[in-house]
C-alpha cells in the first residue's frame, strides 16, 4: 500500500512539474504574449489555484514581470516590475 501511495504522489509531482513552463494551456495567454514577449522571460508559477493564478517572468534572476489572474472574475493584471503603473489591468 505504502510503494501504490508512494507512485501516486510521485507521478501527480511529475506532472504538475512538467506543465510548469507550458503556459499557452492558459486562458489568459493570449494576453500574456500580446504584452510581453513571453519567450524571452522564464516563467514560473508561484501560485494556482480554485481562486487565482500568479505567474512571474524571471529574467536570470531578477523577476521582470508578475501576472495575477483571478479566475471567477477573470480579471488579469500584468505587472512590470520597472513600471508603476500596470501593462494590463482588464476583464478577459
Amino acid at each position: 500500500m505504502k510503494k501504490v501511495v508512494l507512485a501516486l504522489v510521485a507521478s501527480l509531482f511529475l506532472v504538475a512539474c512538467s506543465n510548469q513552463g507550458d503556459l499557452s494551456t492558459y486562458e489568459e495567454y493570449s494576453v500574456l504574449e500580446d504584452t510581453i514577449d513571453v519567450a524571452k522571460y522564464e516563467p514560473r508559477i508561484e501560485t494556482d489555484n480554485d481562486g487565482n493564478r500568479v505567474i512571474l517572468f524571471y529574467e536570470g534572476e531578477r523577476v521582470a514581470y508578475k501576472s495575477v489572474y483571478v479566475k471567477d472574475e477573470r480579471h488579469l493584471k500584468v505587472i512590470s516590475t520597472d513600471d508603476e503603473a500596470p501593462l494590463y489591468n482588464a476583464t478577459l
